[in-house]
Parts: structure tokens; C-alpha cells; sequence
């Protein structure tokens, strides 16, 4: 989780500078620590190192004591002991102080750390609370130059589900990933206890190879020591004020002014247990955080501890009002900077997000319920094109809503929704269809846009039309300030990689009353697929902010779709990692998006498909497996991503099937995923069948923008390494950049795999020449056909093993991009793997499998 980190501080430390590791409790910074030192001691420094303990804090040499020094020393006060200890650090060879929980060590001890490492100058490496301007009970004040700060930051929805599948031995399903994501806050620590105790109190049900939810709630007895553990040291009134916001939930910090001190929340969000998140209207909302302690205090034996405080809060409760719900170019830096400050703020803002759309659902089912007319329904169902689905409540609203007096564009767009939630329920398209007939019938006025979506649903859940542009110009919309014949058009043309016809489509439009969530994905979309990269990325992260702001769920899901695939597209990996992981974090959306949030799945997942091999399943198996097998853009199918995730004998195999479903898809008019799909298969390997079948539709459809990479691809595949050469030293920089390292990168490990590889290894040449020249920070998926080599090894680990017969672990991390650590931990994996005991006979068993 944290190599990154650690690999940052041992850079520091070699360098003679000391290091402070920061982060809350269960943060995680002990674990890095522990991974410091064993690095350290791997490259032979002598490492010196002790712990603060809280019930030893006021215990003399507590914490230098595990250094072994005499007792009779350390009877003799603090500079005896420095004398001693700075002697000891001045011998020759390299050398290391590593202090755990420095804030909790004891003065003493805490004054000889500081006297020795000002005399030796060794390296500090210290971890400490992240709370600022230092605890109250800190007694240890660094003020050293050189000094580095390494904050350990909340894990992200995918870390989460790394290791909840790590920590439950399979993995989990969306709703449980978010919900635990959640209450831990990305707390590490707690998202390991709180899967632990649930599975233990048998609230997780396994179904179909994934862990999800079987009760209602994850909280449980277990948790209660762990929680109290967070809470130690908190007066009476903090415990007061949480105990309160437990009870009336997220509110904006000036109506919580009656009830709690505004420095009392100072506090409780300086040590962590209180998040605040801004809104639209710049009102800054407070909340408990992690939310798991709000269960605590929610948990019936801690409330019937406290019954008057709680019959105080229900008073007050119900005498305060309610809340009302009302390059990079310098655009594109100044986004990416808004979306990485984002991506550290923790879960706070999608925690608010959440609770706001919580709120919003029950506001406008309210009013339905108040008066069960179609207009209210219709905006009761337009939050659930994007907002989590209860089921029982739409079958109800559905079957519940009066339809006397109806206005014509309620109507219609209450018949539209009731057809995509038949799709959505696993209703065929010709089942559907019939109810837009009959609103088409019932309002004439309707008649063009209830066809033109039923177009709509049959190119999107089962093939363009063959009489499409035919049937479109029979279409004569009495209402074009509606906007939906225009969406529809441009969301078509998208499916047909056609981007200036969608462009066209929208501009041409008179307005978007109903498709105005639509517009801007289809916008976004289309740009991107233009080649208008910067303009595409742009617009995809502030309609992604304007949509967070005015709790526009689908528009949300949509545009993040958008911006994840530029990201992409651009090298940008973890901004792109960030953007899916806000989208994941809100659980499963509204029907509408769905395939939308299962594509962004399999795109993550497909990242897991590298040097991880498959031993850690990949997010791509949280995505509905109950879907087509082709989708009309890229990720809404699952064939591409079972494709590369499988296992073959040969890469032929993989060619004859890649060209099978690119043919697939090209049957059905799918254009852009054709295009999008065999760009990415051709790189992972550039089978004759597929290259020969992209080539061809290229042409056919006029498609020029990839010229470079279907060159490299054919040189490739021949092994012409002098023509390669040439197309490399003449390679521009295009879209296809991330596309041409993974094609260099696969061959070359294809290549170390070998029975009798070539000695001088070109294609490993031209991709760390490649790789010099356009840094991506990627990581490349590699398909697996290690069939006949040691059983269990994954790809990276047979990459490094066939390396390890000639090369040294610092070669061998040069070469491939890595750190020296994992280098070594894959070389001791492998040895006890395979049961051999040397490098040489590692290397053999994997160069000549079977013999």
C-alpha cells in the first residue's frame, strides 16, 4: 500500500536526511516504518532503533532502553547516556536512527535521540501523529535541516479493495468496498478491523466467489476496544460533542452553535474525528469522522449509558428548524492541482455527497407520496438516472402514479424511464420498445422523440439500426427545446465514430430541457474522440465539479467516464485512479449509468493485470457479470476485459479470439469500441489475424490518427528491429503514447520468455529507450501465456527470475522501473514458490520449463 512512501523516505535517508513520517492513528506509519528498516537492513546500515509507548511516556529511558544499553549508564542522566550512544553511531559504517511514535517517547530518551543525531549527524527516520502544531502530550519538538516530511494519506477505493480481498481471501463486491471505505475514512487500519470483526460476527455473506453485505449494518461488538482506542484522551465535553453529532447526523457548523462550542470542534477536527466538507453555497458542513465512530455512539449500550444527554438532543432536535437542500496548458494544470488536492481531502466530500443525495431521494419521494401526480414522479425518477436504486420504491412509483391530466413531457419522460428500467431489469429491447409506441400514440406531439429513443435503446443494447440515417430523417420533433432527438444523434454517432456528426448534432440543437444531464457526456465524449485532448480533459473535470456541486449523480458517473478515459489516454494513471475511485466510493449508481461505472471498473481492473499478475483479484471483478459481451464504447462489455484477463497456451490464441470479438463488434455497428478495443489488444500482442482486421476497418472507415502504432505494431510482429528502430527515432508523440510502451514492453517480456532468448535482449533496449524519452509512470497489463512455466509464478515474478541468472537486483530495478525492495521480495517469493534455492537454478527452471 505504502511503497511508494517508504521508497521516498529511504531516498531521503541515504541522502543523510532525516525524515518524519506522519499520519493518525492506524494510518499505516508504523507498517512503513517497518518496511524502512528492513530495507536498511538488507543494504547492510546498522539500524538503531526504539519506540514511544503512551503508558511509558513518563518512564525515564523507557523508550532508549531497547537500544541495550548498561542500566548504570543510563543512571548517570541524559548526556552520559548521549556520550555513550554518540560513540557508538561515529564508528565507521552506515547508520540509522528509526524512532517509532517519537511524539510518545519519553523526555529523557527523547533528549539523548536529539543531542546524538545533532553530534552524529546520522539519518532521523521518525514516524508521529498528524496532528498539528504537535499534541499537547508531545514532548519532542524537531527543529533539524535537513528534514523531510512524508504525510501518509488516506487509501483510495481500489487500495481499499486490494486489501479487502487480501484480508477476506476473496474478494469484495462494490457495496461492501464503498461501505467500508466509508466508515474507515481510508483508514487502514480500520478497514482491516472492520472486515475482520464483520466477518467474524458473520455479517458478510459470500456469494459467487465475492464478499458483500448480509446484514444491514457492519458494526458490531468487536469493534468496540478499537474504537475506544481512538477515542482515549478525549475530556468529557469532546466525548459530549461527538456523542451529539452522532445523533443529528451531518449539519452545517452554524446551526450545531446552540449545542457544541465552536472550540470544541476545533479540537475534535484537529486530532481527526471531525471532517468538514463545503457545499454549493460555500456552508461548511461538520460530521463525525471516521463514520464508524458514529456507530459506536449510536450502539445501544453507549446510548443507555447516556439517556439524559440523549433525550436533551432529541429536544433539541426537534425545536431546530430543518435544513432546506437548495502539457499541460494552464487550464489543465490548474485542474489536475484541484483534482490532486481533492484526492487528499479523504472521503469528507463524498461523504457529504452521499448524505446530501441520501436526503434528496427523500425529499422528492416525499412530495410524490404528497401528491402522486406524473410530474412529481418524474422528478422523483430523474434522480434515479444517477442515485442508488431502492428497487421497491421505483416498482412503486411506477405502478402508483396517477396518470389522469398528465403534462405530455412528464409523461414521456415517465415512459422513458420505465423502458430503460425493463433494460436495466433484463427485459430484451423488442420487450420495451411497445411502451414507447403507445406514449407516442397517446401524445402526438411526443411521437418523434418516444422513436428516436426506441432507436436509441436498440443501438445501445443491441446493434445500430442498418436503416438508421433513413429512419432519423423521418423524424419530426414538435418539440426541439426538449434536446433529446439531438443527444440521441450525437450519443449514436459517438457509438460510430463519428465525433464532428455528434458535435454537429448538439450544436444544431434548440435546447436541452430534458436531455440536459445527457449533453455534456455526449460533449465530453466527443471532443475526446476528436483528438481535442486538452479541450476534452477540461471540460471533463469541470463538468465533473459542476456536477459534484449540484448533486447530479448520472452527470457525475457520466462525465468521471469521460475524464478517466483522457486521463488515460494522456499517461496521467493516478489522476486517472483518483477520478474512479471518487465514482466508486458512492457505491453502485443509477440504472442509467451502471454500464458507465462497470466499464470504469474493468479499466481499473485491467491496470491489476501487470506485475501483480492475478493473485490479487482486480476490480474489473466487481463489475456486473450479467451484461452483454459487447458494449458500444469502450469498457460497457465485458469480452475485452475477460479476454485479457484470461490465460493461454500460446499468444495465438489470443489473436484468433481478439479477432473474433473485434469482428463482433463491428457487426453491430459498435465503430469506437472496435477502434478503442483493437488499439489495446494490438498492444498487449500484435497478432497477424487482429492486425490484419484493425488495418482493414481502418480503412474502411477512413481512420488515419494511428498510423504510427499500426507501423511499430507490423515491425513488431516481424521482429524487424532495425525498421523499429527507424519508426522509434521518428516517433512523434500522439495519443497512442501509452499504447507504444505497452507494445514495446510486452514484446520484450514475451522475449525473456523464450526457451533461447537472444542475448542482447533488443526489445528490453528499446523500451527502456522508449520509456526515457516519454515518461509515463504507467503500469503495463501483460498477457499471460505462461502456460508450461513453474506453476504459481506470476508474470512479473518469471520477468525478474530470468533476469536474476545475469543481472544484479540495482540492474534489474533499472531495467524495469522498480524498486531494488521488490526486486528482492519477488527473487524470495519465487525461490519459496518453486522450491528452488539458488538464483542460477531459478533462472534455469523458468528458461527451460519441463526439461
Amino acid at each position: 500500500m505504502f511503497e511508494e512512501e517508504a521508497r521516498r523516505a529511504l531516498e531521503y535517508a541515504r541522502r543523510g536526511t532525516s525524515v518524519r513520517i506522519v499520519g493518525g492513528p492506524g494510518s499505516g506509519r508504523t507498517t512503513v516504518l517497518q518496511s524502512i528498516i528492513g530495507d536498511f537492513e538488507k543494504t547492510g546500515v546498522e539500524v538503531f532503533s526504539l519506540a514511544g509507548a503512551l503508558l511509558l511516556q513518563h518512564t525515564p529511558f523507557a523508550g532508549i532502553g531497547a537500544l541495550g544499553l548498561d542500566a548504570r549508564v543510563r543512571l548517570s542522566g541524559p548526556m552520559a547516556v548521549a556520550d555513550v550512544l554518540a560513540e557508538r553511531l561515529a564508528r565507521i559504517g552506515a547508520k540509522a536512527i528509526v524512532v517509532d511514535d517519537i511524539d510518545l517517547l519519553d523526555k529523557e530518551s527523547a533528549a539523548v535521540i536529539d543531542i546524538v543525531q545533532r553530534r552524529t549527524q546520522r539519518p532521523l527516520v521518525m514516524t508521529m501523529g498528524d496532528t498539528p502544531l504537535y499534541s499537547r502530550t508531545s514532548v519532542f519538538t524537531p527543529a533539524r535541516w535537513p528534514e523531510a516530511k512524508i504525510r501518509l494519506s488516506p487509501l483510495r477505493y481500489d487500495q481499499v479493495n486490494k486489501l479487502l480481498a487480501q484480508t477476506l481471501g476473496a474478494p469484495p463486491d462494490v457495496d461492501l468496498t464503498s461501505l467500508i471505505l466509508m466508515k474507515s475514512a481510508g483508514n487502514p487500519r480500520l478497514v482491516v478491523r472492520i472486515a475482520q470483526s464483520a466477518k467474524l460476527s458473520k455479517r458478510l455473506v459470500l456469494r459467487e466467489g465475492q464478499w458483500s453485505i448480509g446484514k444491514h449494518s457492519l458494526w458490531n461488538e468487536y469493534l468496540q476496544s478499537t474504537i475506544e482506542a481512538l477515542l482515549h484522551g478525549l475530556s468529557a465535553d469532546e466525548l459530549t460533542a461527538l456523542h451529539t453529532l452522532s445523533a443529528v447526523g451531518a449539519r452545517p457548523a452554524a446551526s450545531l452553535a446552540p449545542t457544541i462550542e465552536a472550540d470544541i470542534l476545533d479540537e475534535l477536527e484537529r486530532r481527526g474525528l471531525v471532517a468538514a466538507a463545503e457545499d454549493a453555497d460555500n456552508v461548511i458542513w461538520v460530521d463525525i469522522s471516521p463514520p464508524i465512530i458514529g456507530d459506536y455512539f449510536r450502539d445501544h449500550h453507549t446510548v443507555s449509558s447516556r439517556k439524559m444527554l440523549g433525550n436533551r438532543i432529541a429536544q433539541e432536535l426537534e425545536s431546530s428548524a430543518s435544513q432546506a437542500i437548495t502539457d499541460f496548458p494552464g487550464p489543465v494544470a490548474t485542474l489536475l492541482n484541484e483534482l490532486r488536492t481533492e484526492a487528499g481531502a479523504g472521503t469528507a466530500a463524498t461523504r457529504h455527497f452521499q448524505e446530501q443525495l441520501r436526503i434528496l431521494e427523500q425529499t422528492t419521494y416525499g412530495l410524490w407520496e404528497g401528491e402522486r401526480n406524473m410530474s412529481n414522479a418524474a422528478a422523483f425518477l430523474r434522480f434515479y438516472w444517477g442515485g442508488p436504486i431502492d428497487p421497491v420504491r421505483i416498482e412503486y412509483v411506477f405502478n402508483n402514479t396517477e396518470t389522469a391530466d398528465a403534462n405530455p413531457a412528464d409523461h414521456f419522460f415517465f415512459t422513458m424511464t420505465r423502458a430503460l428500467w425493463g433494460i436495466f431489469r433484463g427485459a430484451e429491447v423488442v420487450d420495451v420498445t411497445g411502451i414507447l409506441k403507445e406514449v407516442g400514440d397517446a401524445e402526438p406531439e411526443w411521437k418523434a422523440e418516444a422513436e428516436a429513443f426506441a432507436i436509441y435503446l436498440q443501438a445501445s443494447f443491441d446493434r445500430i439500426p442498418a436503416d438508421f440515417d433513413e429512419a432519423w430523417k423521418r423524424l419530426d420533433s414538435k418539440h426541439p427545446e426538449s434536446g433529446v432527438l439531438p443527444v440521441i444523434r450525437g450519443i449514436v454517432e459517438l457509438y460510430r465514430f463519428d465525433p464532428q456528426a455528434a458535435l454537429e448534432a448538439l450544436d444544431s440543437a434548440e435546447g436541452f430541457e430534458i436531455s440536459a444531464s445527457m449533453a455534456p457526456f455526449v460533449r465530453g465524449l466527443a471532443l475526446h474522440l476528436a483528438g481535442r485532448s486538452d479541450e476534452a480533459l477540461v471540460y471533463s473535470l469541470t463538468q465533473r465539479t459542476e456536477a459534484r456541486s449540484s448533486l447530479n449523480q448520472f452527470g457525475f458517473v457520466a462525465i468521471s467516464y469521460v475524464a478517466a478515459l483522457a486521463l488515460v489516454q494522456r499517461g496521467l494513471m493516478r489522476e486517472a485512479d483518483w477520478v474512479m475511485s471518487s465514482v466508486f466510493a458512492l457505491g453502485r449508481p443509477g440504472f442509467l449509468v451502471s454500464n458507465l461505472h462497470d466499464a470504469m471498473l474493468r479499466l481499473a481492473g485491467l491496470r491489476a493485470l501487470s506485475d501483480s499478475g492475478k493473485d490479487i483479484p482486480s476490480l474489473g471483478v466487481q463489475s456486473r457479470r450479467d451484461v452483454a459481451d459487447i458494449g458500444p464504447l469502450p469498457g460497457t462489455g465485458k469480452a475485452v476485459y475477460d479476454l485479457v484477463s484470461r490465460k493461454y497456451i500460446n499468444p495465438g490464441m489470443f489473436d484468433e479470439a481478439a479477432a473474433r470479438v473485434i469482428s463482433e463488434q463491428l457487426d453491430r455497428g459498435f465503430i469506437t469500441e472496435a477502434v478503442y478495443a483493437s488499439l489495446f489488444m494490438l498492444s498487449l500482442y500484435p497478432g497477424p489475424r487482429t492486425l490484419e482486421k484493425t488495418k482493414r476497418f481502418f480503412r474502411k472507415y477512413g481512420i488515419t490518427a494511428h498510423g504510427q502504432f499500426l507501423a511499430l505494431a507490423s515491425a513488431v510482429l516481424k521482429a524487424d528491429y532495425p525498421l523499429i528502430e527507424e519508426l522509434l527515432d521518428h516517433y512523434e508523440r500522439d495519443s497512442d503514447v501509452l499504447l507504444v510502451g505497452n507494445l514495446l514492453y510486452g514484446a520484450a517480456k514475451r522475449q525473456s520468455l523464450e526457451p533461447d532468448p537472444c542475448p542482447v535482449a533488443p526489445f528490453q533496449d528499446l523500451a527502456a529507450s522508449f520509456d526515457a524519452r516519454f515518461p509515463l509512470r504507467a503500469e503495463y497489463p501483460f498477457l499471460d501465456t505462461g502456460e508450461g512455466l513453474p506453476q504459481h509464478l506470476s508474470a512479473r515474478e518469471i520477468e525478474i527470475a530470468v533476469l536474476a541468472g545475469s543481472h544484479s537486483n540495482a540492474e534489474i530495478a533499472s531495467r524495469l522501473g522498480i524498486s531494488m525492495r521488490t526486486v528482492e521480495n519477488h527473487i524470495s517469493r519465487s525461490l519459496k514458490k518453486t522450491g528452488t534455492t539458488t538464483r542460477a537454478a531459478l533462472h534455469d527452471l523458468v528458461r527451460r520449463p519441463g526439461k
